[in-house]
């Protein structure tokens, strides 16, 4: 289970904020780009940090994968919170690449939940692929605080 948000200030930095993606927020909305240009949305988790950079993983058997492949400029938002003024939400844009399947024992090991969806580790773990988002730039808000939190950020 994901950590609840903490209350956010001025003093968050890029480097708690990428953490908070990865420690608070359990599903993402990936705003990609097919062949033609045109905007598609995928959801999937963000699973771990290494360093500067965030680490996903999909099947190479989606049309997510080959657009992460084909055009690897993404934007990432997610919204934690049952009502609108008791929300946090963010939004991160960044270029993604595939890295190394070292990051699935990562995931695995840190993620139980990965376990369960994945009744069989061995067939799973051979068609999935890690990817990285290395950030460009994002953006926070708070509903929560009056008067609301705002902070953008630049890598």
């Amino acid at each position: 289970m994901r950590k609840a948000v903490p209350k956010l200030d001025d003093g968050l930095t890029n480097d708690q904020f990428l953490n908070l993606i990865v420690e608070s927020f359990q599903s993402v909305v990936f705003g990609t780009v097919d062949k033609a240009g045109d905007p598609i949305t995928n959801v999937a988790d963000i699973e771990v940090k290494d360093g500067n950079q965030l680490i996903f993983t999909t099947t190479y058997q989606k049309a997510f994968y080959d657009r992460l492949k084909n055009h690897p400029r993404i934007s990432i938002t997610a919204l934690k919170g049952d009502e609108t003024l008791d929300s946090v939400g963010f939004t991160l844009n960044g270029d993604v690449h595939e890295v190394d399947d070292k990051y699935l024992d990562k995931i695995f090991a840190k993620r139980p939940e990965m376990k369960q969806i994945s009744a069989n580790y061995s067939e799973r773990r051979e068609i999935l692929r890690s990817f990285a988002i290395t950030p460009i730039n994002g953006s926070i808000y708070d509903l929560r605080q009056q008067p609301i939190f705002q902070k953008q950020f630049k890598f």
